[in-house]
């Protein structure tokens, strides 16, 4: 069995995190989403890999080599020219589909028990979960444990209470893929997989339908998706591991992973779950909440507070800053005294543009994305929901309540 990763899209409603990568390269406690997956297939005798790519097709191209290097795997990747679906992207991929196939979505957090499930079963299949919020999603329609169709975003009033969706996870022969070339676009102009599976069950060949719980399975999709797919890794910590620096007179409470060159300043407090990655450096006087990622070679410095957050690698938060509930990307600089609210005062979730929607975040405690490159002057404030285009400049002493976009530069408060 091989498998195939579905890895092309844009993630627009992931920006400003997808500003400058793709989304199966977002980090989730020290490693990428498509890292993660191709780690999960290896675990279960799984050595070849084809990897469909578009957004940032070198950039993910490279990265992937490189994790086929690392575990001594084959990875092939397959550039879709442009973005018209999932049922392309494999299309695009079926010259190199040449057995039984574990093909699988490239913004998913799957624990390996689903992997392990679905590579035991060995027959076509289609994997769905319950979910409280259908309409986001697909929602498999069954007969006698048989996928008979999948309805693409259905209308709320439609669908009550959990609903079984499709989790993006296929087993496909050779055969059941090149019958994607029957799919007919949609009034989106994209071909969708989903369709793949009415057209098997036509044909007398309907896909078995698994069901797996929630808890093993999570569709990244949203800025605070990120902050909730690394809580639920960070809080899997089993135990203390320190393998850098940490000075004496740090705290250290409860599972903490510190990495290889990573060093921790003095009169530190650290309350875990956390994950230290490699060269970081923390503090002095620094304070680590509860499930929060610092990234490699990325500084949280002197009296800096950061609770439940995400740090991206090379991240710079040297002094006297507040970062809560918040997604930090690679190579910020944020200047001292920047603080990132977190919390309404009508103690309401926080909401968030979103592909210009303003959308509930069902979080009461959510504070900023902050895109890759960002810059903040020295005293600035950034309040709960906003987004930051990456490479934008902040000036100093200025309060952002609005979102700012890729390379904006905001002098004044808004």
């Amino acid at each position: 069995m091989q498998m195939v990763i579905l890895a092309g899209g844009k993630g627009e409603r992931l920006k400003p995190i997808t500003d400058t990568r793709p989304k199966p390269m977002i980090i989730v406690a020290g490693k990428t989403i498509v890292e993660r997956l191709i780690e999960a297939g290896y675990r279960e005798g799984i050595r070849r890999f084809v990897v469909v790519t578009g957004y940032m097709s070198d950039l993910l191209s490279k990265h992937v080599g490189e994790v086929a290097d690392r575990l001594g795997v084959e990875v092939e990747t397959v550039r879709q020219k442009e973005e018209k679906g999932s049922g392309d992207a494999l299309l695009t991929a079926s010259s190199s589909i040449s057995e039984e196939s574990l093909v699988v979505y490239g913004d998913l957090l799957i624990d390996d028990s689903v992997i392990k499930k679905v590579v035991s079963l060995r027959a076509p299949l289609i994997v769905g979960v319950r979910h409280r919020e259908p309409w986001n999603y697909g929602v498999i329609v069954e007969r006698s444990g048989e996928a008979v169709r999948v309805i693409e975003k259905p209308d709320p009033s439609e669908v009550k209470g959990e609903t079984l969706i499709n989790a993006g996870i296929y087993v496909l022969s050779p055969d059941m893929v090149r019958h994607v070339e029957k799919i007919q676009e949609s009034p989106r102009g994209e071909i969708e997989l989903t369709d793949l599976v009415e057209i098997l069950h036509r044909e007398g060949r309907g896909l078995r339908v698994i069901s797996i719980d929630s808890s093993e399975w999570m569709d990244i999709g949203r800025p605070w998706d990120v902050l909730e797919a690394n809580k639920r890794v960070i809080e899997k910590t089993p135990e203390r591991t320190v393998l850098g620096e940490v000075e004496g007179s740090v705290t250290i409470k409860g599972p903490v992973y510190i990495g290889r060159g990573a060093r921790v300043k003095g009169h530190t407090y650290i309350e875990g779950p956390v994950y230290i990655d490699e060269g970081a450096q923390v503090g002095p006087n620094a304070y680590i909440r509860p499930f929060t990622y610092i990234g490699k070679n990325a500084v949280v410095g002197f009296s800096v507070e950061v609770k439940a957050s995400v740090v991206f690698e090379g991240a710079k938060i040297p002094h006297l800053s507040y970062v809560g509930d918040s997604v930090i990307c690679e190579k910020v600089n944020l200047g001292a005294g920047t603080i990132i609210a977190n919390f309404r005062f009508d103690e309401q979730p926080v909401k968030v543009w979103v592909k210009g929607s303003r959308i509930s975040s069902g979080r009461v405690k959510l504070g900023a994305f902050i895109g890759g490159y960002v810059k903040t002057g020295v005293n600035s404030s950034i309040l709960p929901g906003v987004k930051i285009g990456a490479y934008a400049i902040i000036y100093p002493g200025v309060v952002v309540s609005k979102d700012v976009e890729y390379g904006g530069v905001v002098k004044s408060s808004i």
